[in-house]
C-alpha cells in the first residue's frame, strides 16, 4: 500500500466520522426543537443558536470593512474581545441554567408531632 492510498483511506473514514456525526446532530436537532418551550434543553439551544447567528454576523461585517484603513485595526481588535466577552457571558449563564434545573427542587414535609 502506497502513501497516497493510505492517505485517501484515511481522508475518507474522517469523511464518514464527520457524516455520522453531523446526522447526530441533525437529529438532536429535531429532538430538541419538538421538546415544549419551557424546557431547559430547548432555552439553551436558542441561546446558542442565537450567539453562533452573532458570531457568523460579525464574521460576516469584517469582509468589507478590511479594506478601510484604521477601521479594519479597530475592528480586529475590538470585536474579538466583545465575542469573547459574549460567549464567556454566555457559557456563565449555560452553567448557572443548567445547574439550578438539574435536579428538582427539595420537598419539604413537616414530620408528624407526637401527642402533645
Amino acid at each position: 500500500m502506497d502513501i497516497l492510498s493510505l492517505i485517501g483511506q484515511i481522508v475518507r473514514d474522517l469523511l464518514i466520522f464527520v457524516g455520522a456525526c453531523f446526522t447526530l446532530l441533525v437529529i438532536l436537532l429535531i429532538v430538541v426543537s419538538r421538546l415544549s418551550p419551557q424546557n431547559p434543553l430547548r432555552q439553551l439551544l436558542g441561546e446558542l443558536c442565537r450567539h453562533v447567528a452573532v458570531t457568523l454576523a460579525a464574521g460576516l461585517v469584517a469582509i468589507p470593512i478590511e479594506p478601510i484603513p484604521g477601521v479594519d485595526v479597530a475592528y480586529d481588535t475590538l470585536v474579538p474581545l466583545a465575542l469573547l466577552y459574549f460567549w464567556i457571558k454566555f457559557i456563565w449563564r449555560a452553567i448557572g441554567f443548567l445547574g439550578h434545573r438539574a435536579l428538582p427542587p427539595p420537598t419539604t414535609r413537616e414530620l408528624p408531632r407526637g401527642p402533645n
